[in-house]
Formats: C-alpha cells, sequence, structure tokens
C-alpha cells in the first residue's frame, strides 16, 4: 500500500461526548478484513461535502476526486449539502449503503460539531470508518485595519484591557474558526465576543467595515485585504510560515505554542464499509496525491498533502477530537 505523509504542511453532555473521543482510536479497526474486491468500483463513487462550493473543504474534495475517477474509470461526483456546521453531510453519510459508494469530506469543525450536537441523530465513532487524511493547511489571523494594533502582542494588550468588548466572527459554532479563537483567548488569558455567520464569506466584508475586529481563516481568503491595507495581518496558526505569506510570524513564534491550529480535511466512510473497499480508496488517495499538479494546486492553496492509512487516520482523529473537545467542555461551547 503507498500511505505516508506525503508533503508536510506546518501542521453532564459534553462529559459525556469527550468518552466517546477515546473511542475514536478504534475506528476502522475493527472492520473484518475481507478479500480484496477486484471490480470496484463498477459504478460512480458520491463524495459528500458539508460546505458550499469553493471553500478549502470542498477545493479538496474535487482535487481529490478528479485524480480517483481518472484512476478508477468511474465518476466521482462531489455532492455538497451545506448546514448544521457540516452536521447534514455527514448525517447522511452516516445512515448511506456501506458498500463504498458514499464517502464524507470534511473537516475537524464538521466532526466537533457532531460530537458537540446534543441533538445529532449520529454516534462518531459507531457510525463511521476513517478513511485518510487528505490534505492540511494554515489559517491568518487578523484584525480591522482600524484597529489600533499591529502585532499579536499589541492586539492581545488591547483586548486585555477591553474584556468581552473585542469580537471576532466565525463560520459557525464548532468551526474551526470559533475553535481556533477560544483557544487563542485561553491561551492568552483574553474574553472575546464569538459573533457566528452562517458560512464564512460575510465575515470578510464585515472584519473590512469594522462590523466585527477580529477572525481567523484561510490564508488565501484573507491576505488579499491585507496585501490592500484593509486588514492587519497578527499571525498565521500553522508551525511554519507559509510561503504565501512569509513576513507573517507563526502563533508559535509569537509566544502562544499552544495555539496552534492547523485546518485539514480529511475522509470518512459508513461504518461497517468492507475493509478492503477502504483500504483502496486509502491507497488511491495516497497515489493521488503524488501527482505533481494537485501537489501544486495544494501549495498554492496554501497546504499540502498527507494521504496516510485507515489506521493513522484513526490515530489522528483521536487526538484532535480528544483536544478541541477538552476545550469545548473548557470555554462551554455548545451546539443546542
Amino acid at each position: 500500500m503507498l500511505y505516508g505523509v506525503l508533503a508536510v504542511w506546518p501542521r453532564g453532555r459534553i462529559a459525556k461526548r469527550l468518552g466517546l473521543a477515546v473511542s475514536l482510536m478504534v475506528w476502522g479497526l475493527s472492520v473484518p478484513v475481507i478479500a480484496q474486491i477486484p471490480d470496484y468500483p463498477v459504478k460512480p463513487i458520491r463524495l459528500l461535502v458539508g460546505v458550499a462550493p469553493g471553500g478549502g473543504t470542498d477545493f479538496a474534495a474535487r482535487l481529490i476526486g478528479t485524480k480517483l475517477s481518472e484512476k478508477f474509470g468511474q465518476p466521482v461526483i462531489t455532492d455538497n449539502r451545506t448546514g448544521a456546521t457540516g452536521n447534514i453531510a455527514m448525517e447522511l453519510t452516516a445512515k448511506a449503503a456501506p458498500d463504498g459508494y458514499t464517502f464524507v469530506v470534511f473537516n475537524v469543525g464538521h466532526l466537533t460539531s457532531v460530537l458537540l450536537s446534543r441533538s445529532s441523530r449520529i454516534d462518531a465513532a459507531r457510525d463511521f470508518a476513517p478513511v485518510s487524511q487528505i490534505a492540511t493547511g494554515t489559517l491568518l489571523l487578523v484584525s480591522h485595519a482600524g484597529l489600533p494594533v499591529k502585532n499579536l502582542k499589541e492586539f492581545v494588550a488591547y483586548a486585555r484591557a477591553r474584556p468581552g468588548q473585542v469580537n471576532f466572527g466565525s463560520g459557525g459554532v464548532a468551526s474551526n474558526q470559533h475553535l481556533g479563537m477560544e483557544l487563542l483567548a485561553r491561551e492568552a488569558r483574553i474574553t472575546l465576543a464569538h459573533v457566528p455567520y452562517k458560512g464564512t464569506g460575510p465575515i470578510a466584508v464585515d472584519l473590512v467595515s469594522g462590523q466585527i475586529q477580529v477572525s481567523i481563516s484561510s490564508l488565501l481568503g484573507f491576505y488579499p485585504h491585507v496585501k490592500a491595507g484593509r486588514l492587519t495581518a497578527l499571525a498565521v496558526t500553522g508551525e511554519q510560515r507559509s510561503p504565501l505569506a512569509p513576513e507573517v510570524a507563526t502563533i508559535a513564534e509569537l509566544g502562544y505554542p499552544k495555539a496552534q491550529i492547523d485546518i485539514w480535511h480529511g475522509m470518512l466512510a459508513p461504518a461497517k464499509t468492507p475493509s478492503a473497499r477502504i483500504e483502496k480508496m486509502a491507497s488511491a488517495i495516497a497515489e493521488a496525491l503524488t501527482d505533481a499538479d494537485v501537489l501544486q494546486k495544494l501549495v498554492a492553496q496554501g497546504g499540502g498533502a498527507v494521504g496516510n492509512s485507515p489506521q493513522a487516520f484513526a490515530i489522528f482523529l483521536k487526538s484532535e477530537t480528544s483536544r478541541w473537545l477538552n476545550l469545548a467542555k473548557t470555554v462551554n461551547i455548545r451546539l443546542d
């Protein structure tokens, strides 16, 4: 099998959900091993995505879907089912036939929204099987240009002097932006007001106009406004500086190593999907991520390729969900 990191990019109720995180390490590991199925796939494959077209997760799904279609000789269709911070796409996947023809491409915000939702009808550990982590990327922390700060140190001092008066926008409760900003606030010992949006598109508009003061999102989404002088770049959130914005220091360089957050995209299958089909899909993803054109496009988006095994992805998911559910418990993040 072709697995491994191919290109490294700097990388009451809630208590019950937290216990669930411990069981995530068995995701995909208890599926019985069966003989390779030579005639798979023989019909179109559907990739459900819980965000609108154009976002980072949608980009990863379409990019990898094109290569999978070429390899398998079958259409690989991206099906955007937006809403509920990814919960709709996740639920549709959980209820789909476990035959290897339906998958979901998701990010950490979609996973935590399932785990934190008291009304969710799915159980992450029971209803999914990990396939592979596809890609990683970095986020950019910015402030409104009119805010009297030029760097992260000045922003922390400004917010500390105004507890609860500085607001930040996110794509929704438990989204990547929400989790990342709450993590920074905890590490920096500041109190910020959360303003959730129905998606990330309107956030930049309100940041530029000054309706909100700060946010964290994809580098590509915010950086053009930084270069135009409409927003101030405070930090990138990955382990290393981005080659797309090399002058912007990392959050760790600026004194908050525990506030590091990478955005990542991965693939899940419905539970009980035959392990041979999961392995074949994971191997195909890893092979696709060696393609020079795919790597170039990921770098242009501010990210990089991973392409690991179902077993490695299960361990990664355990670590990520434990981290974010601990944060959710600490700062009392609830979806409903």
